[in-house]
């Protein structure tokens, strides 16, 4: 049966507007939207640019610490809200060393009472703090790893000064801490040891790991146009970390990994460009408790 002219152009413009529908869903409507949810901090709805969120030192007020909160301002658009831990009958001179904890980009400081707690009562001063775009520290989008690491590297300027830091001096990062740590590590000689829990090492793992954790659908050329709107969202232009800008550690570093990941080429590069003597390499604890006690091993061990 034959089709009229007529018909057929009435199927053409409909094909068309489709065409048109399910790109503007796939390269605007869909990534817009999913932008805050890989990028945006968890509360950016209740979250008030204009005005810093208090300090406030809970939980830790009910643990036996020392306790002092102060902020730093990194870029000069984000302050950090840092606390400092110290046990009652210690002082920070005395202690074996200074423990800073950063959480993931999802978490914040509040879920390291109890490693804190074991820490001080180890002999070790602890500073932790929120990363950008978490609990109280300000800004509404996360970066990519190097803002993050920019920001810990104000905080040590902060903390040296001050002489608050004593060697040996351990950061422990996990997910985007992890990120921040061991780049931060190459900057500053401060820093004598790293222990980074599942860091992404690139941005493209990154924008992987975040596509799977919210349930993204897959669209043509999806990373270059998340990070588009990432930076029309967020007014930041993210630096892009590659494969080949991973860098070889410049500290003792231990990096923890799923065992599905053991084959990531990332993994792998890092692994084959570093010192053996300093990069130690394992697998994530699957429980949380067994993630806390072997990262204490780890620090008490020096």
């Amino acid at each position: 049966m034959k089709i009229s002219r007529q018909t057929r152009e009435i199927i053409n413009i409909v094909l068309f507007f489709l065409v048109i529908g399910v790109s503007l869903t796939a390269f605007v409507i869909y990534p817009l939207n999913k932008t805050a949810d890989l990028y945006a901090r968890s509360n950016i709805d209740d979250y008030n640019a204009d005005s810093t969120v208090i300090n406030d030192p809970a939980p830790y007020t009910d643990s036996m610490f020392v306790i002092d909160t102060f902020r730093v301002e990194s870029d000069g658009l984000t302050t950090l809200a840092v606390i400092q831990l110290q046990g009652i009958d210690s002082g920070w001179a005395a202690s074996r060393g200074t423990v800073m904890l950063l959480p993931s980009e999802n978490s914040t400081r509040d879920e390291f009472v109890e490693m804190a707690d074991l820490l001080i009562d180890s002999g070790f001063s602890v500073v932790t703090m929120d990363l950008r775009a978490t609990g109280r520290s300000t800004a509404t989008y996360h970066g990519e790893g190097r803002s993050e690491a920019g920001d810990l590297t104000a905080v040590i300027h902060y903390l040296t000064l001050r002489e608050i830091i004593h060697q040996p001096f351990t950061v422990v990062g996990f997910s985007l801490g992890g990120d921040a740590a061991i780049l931060a590590a190459e900057e500053n000689d401060i820093i004598s040891k790293v222990i980074a829990i599942e860091p992404y090492l690139t941005t493209r793992r990154l924008q992987d790991k975040l596509k799977e954790k919210h349930d993204m659908y897959w669209f043509p050329f999806y990373r270059t146009v998340m990070l588009f709107w990432y930076e029309i969202r967020s007014g930041y232009a993210p630096p892009y970390r590659d494969l080949e800008d991973i860098q070889a550690v410049s500290c003792e570093t231990f990096a923890f990994f799923a065992q599905e990941q053991s084959e990531v080429k990332e993994i792998n590069s890092l692994e084959k460009i570093s010192n053996p003597d300093l990069l130690h390499i394992g697998t994530t604890p699957s429980d949380n408790q067994e993630i806390v006690s072997e990262i204490i091993s780890i620090i008490c061990s020096q």
